[in-house]
């Protein structure tokens, strides 16, 4: 890695900090070369102004979840009974979520909690993150159905955002107001129990 993507994700992860301790709106510019290290001036190589700095954050995270629940399809044929790999399935991007926001408490902050809360210039970016999960519990759902795991006269667009909410609620709840750190195995059995809820709320079979 060269020396200037080295302190352009310094920056990043300094800002992270700064950002979830503090909040957008009372986060300065200052704040972030400070916990940096770097000279006022090397900051603006590298990103416009603090809205910049938290645009590139939000986007970043987007491709961070992405990559955190992305599955092979092929691990989920076989000779199983088919119910058994749709739960497997909606197991997978229950447990991997739920590791995304665990793992990096900054992280989770600025996504569930100062995010929401920032003005309009970064909702669109916020309705991008949501989107993204929105889409990929769009597209599971849809799957559900053709393969008969899901009824088919289920309300897609009802059914996506039941899930999302309940993702982005427990999450929140968890991680942000509680701000608990827990095992492998807690979370492991939070999302048996999310992976129970949410497969009697889609009336999977």
């Amino acid at each position: 890695m060269k020396k200037g993507e080295k302190t352009r994700g310094k920056l990043l992860k300094c800002a992270e900090k700064v950002f979830s301790q503090k909040g957008y709106y009372e986060t300065q510019v200052s704040d972030i070369v400070k916990m940096g290290g770097v000279a006022k001036g090397t900051i603006y190589q590298y990103f416009k102004n603090k809205r910049d700095i938290f645009s590139t954050l939000l986007e970043q995270y987007i491709r961070d979840w992405e990559n955190a629940v992305a599955l092979d399809m092929k691990d989920y044929m076989g000779d199983r009974p088919g119910i058994e790999y749709a739960i497997d399935f909606l197991r997978h991007r229950l447990q991997k979520t739920a590791f995304f926001f665990s793992e990096n408490q900054d992280r989770t902050n600025i996504i569930l909690r100062i995010g929401i809360g920032v003005n309009e210039e970064f909702e669109p970016i916020m309705r991008k993150f949501e989107g993204k999960i929105l889409r990929v519990i769009m597209h599971d759902i849809v799957l559900g159905q053709k393969q008969g795991h899901i009824p088919q006269n289920i309300n897609l667009e009802m059914a996506s955002n039941a899930v999302i909410g309940a993702i982005f609620r427990i999450n929140y709840y968890l991680f942000v107001i509680n701000k608990r750190t827990i095992s492998k195995i807690d979370i492991n059995s939070l999302v048996e129990e999310g992976v129970r809820l949410m497969s009697n709320t889609l009336q999977m079979k």
